[in-house]
C-alpha cells in the first residue's frame, strides 16, 4: 500500500525589485533548476546529513523551511515501540504456576507476563514504525531544506530571488517515504554604478 501526492507551488506575490527599482538598475536571469530528493524509513530521515549551511529565502511561499533531523523521530519511535510493546506484553496475559504437594494441586497466575517486554517490543516495531511514519514528514522537510540551501550556495551572486515554482512529489507507503522536489526560480542582480 502506498500513497502518492503531487503539489505545484508558485509565488503570486509582488517582487521587491520591480517596485523599488527601475528595470535599468537590475538584471534578471532564470536560474538553473534545482532537483532534490530524500527518503525516510519509519518517519526517520535516511541518507546524508543535512547541509551545515541553512538556506532561508524570505518570502518564498509554499513549503516548510525547517528540516526534520533524525533525533526527534528516533526518540518518538523508541517511545512508541516501548508503549506498544507494553500493551502487547499485557495483552499476552500472565504466566500460570501450579502447586502440587502430593495430595492436591492448584494453579494461580503470577505477576509475570507470558511475553517479556523485550520480545513484545520487537513485535511492536512494525506497528510503531507505521505510526511514526504518519507523524513525521522527514523526507519532504529534508528535501525542502536541501533545495533552499542549494539555491543559495549555487547563486550567491544574486541579490533577490523571484517567482519560485515548486514541483513536489511525495510517495508515502506504510513504513517509508520518498520526496522529490524541483525548484525553478529567477534571480535578480542589482547593477552597481562603478
Amino acid at each position: 500500500m502506498s500513497c502518492k501526492s503531487q503539489l505545484g507551488v508558485a509565488n503570486g506575490a509582488f517582487s521587491d525589485v520591480s517596485l523599488t527599482r527601475d528595470s535599468k538598475e537590475y538584471q534578471i536571469k532564470r536560474l538553473k533548476e534545482i532537483n532534490t530528493q530524500s527518503d525516510a524509513i519509519f518517519g526517520i530521515p535516511t541518507g546524508k546529513n543535512l547541509s551545515k549551511k541553512q538556506g532561508l529565502v524570505v518570502r518564498f511561499n509554499g513549503i516548510n523551511l525547517t528540516a526534520s533531523k533524525r533525533f526527534w523521530p528516533i526518540v518518538s519511535m523508541v517511545g512508541l515501540t516501548l508503549v506498544t510493546g507494553k500493551i502487547i506484553s499485557s495483552a499476552s496475559g500472565y504466566k500460570t504456576e501450579t502447586y502440587n504437594n502430593g495430595y492436591y494441586s492448584y494453579s494461580y497466575n503470577t505477576s509475570e507476563h507470558k511475553m517479556s517486554l523485550g520480545v513484545a517490543s520487537l513485535l511492536a516495531i512494525p506497528i510503531s514504525g507505521f505510526i511514526n511514519n504518519q507523524i513525521w514528514d522527514g523526507s519532504l522537510s529534508r528535501a525542502a531544506w536541501e533545495t533552499n540551501s542549494q539555491l543559495l550556495r549555487d547563486n550567491d551572486d544574486m541579490d533577490v530571488f523571484l517567482n519560485p515554482k515548486y514541483d513536489i512529489e511525495v510517495k508515502r507507503s506504510i513504513w517509508t517515504q520518498h520526496a522529490n522536489l524541483r525548484l525553478r526560480a529567477m534571480g535578480a542582480k542589482i547593477k552597481t554604478d562603478n
